[in-house]
């Protein structure tokens, strides 16, 4: 059941670190971009597999 959420609560805690960094002026850095974009392709990927996958999810 946790598993559903598990996308959106990455998603927030993305929203949170970016506010974060843009605060702390940490966006330039490469290694903040290829963190951020992991985690958003791993979201969307993981939602696309419940959703095709998952008859629960449905």
């Amino acid at each position: 059941m946790y598993v559903i959420h598990g996308p959106y609560v990455l998603l927030a805690v993305l929203a949170i670190t970016s506010i974060v960094a843009v605060h702390r002026d940490l966006v330039s850095t490469t290694q903040f971009r290829i963190m951020i974009i992991g985690a958003g392709v791993l979201a969307l990927v993981w939602s696309a597999y419940l959703g095709a996958v998952w008859l629960e999810y449905r």
